[in-house]
């Protein structure tokens, strides 16, 4: 599950992308040289640094024609679970917004990914599957 919402304080969207650890590993390990000594019991361990490359890739935003990439800002490697926020830094109002989120699409092929979109005037929720990876939403302007 991933969500995006808007902070107007910070004038950018606020990115968190929730997975099961052992499913990223297995995504991670498909993608990536990962060594050995960065594995402990099915969970990623290693630098944080590959979660940013892991999101860029794996879940794009073009915002009225433009591409972001988000940041990592913080991670949390859980037994189960691994938490990353990330931050895209986007001064302006945006009108539409492209999602592509291929989010273990090729490990899984029947693999739903939810998404959940939020700013001052729209919020909606979104279904990723492994045939269906892209999203462009119209976005309403604040009054």
């Amino acid at each position: 599950m991933s969500s995006m919402e808007y902070i107007p304080g910070e004038k950018g969207y606020k990115i968190t992308v929730r997975m099961y650890s052992d499913d990223l590993l297995l995504d991670l390990v498909n993608m990536y040289e990962i060594k050995d000594e960065h594995i402990d019991d099915n969970v990623y361990c290693g630098p944080d640094d590959i979660y940013e490359d892991y999101i860029n890739e794996r879940l794009k935003f073009v915002a009225d024609g433009q591409q972001y990439k988000a940041r990592l800002e913080e991670s949390e490697k859980l037994e189960i679970e691994t938490v990353m926020r990330l931050f895209i830094e986007c001064h302006e109002e945006i009108n539409t917004l492209d999602i592509h989120n291929t989010i273990l699409k090729g490990i899984y092929p029947d693999q739903v990914n939810l998404f959940i979109y939020k700013d001052d005037t729209n919020e909606m929720a979104l279904r990723f599957t492994a045939a269906y990876s892209r999203e462009q939403l119209e976005l309403k302007a604040a009054d």
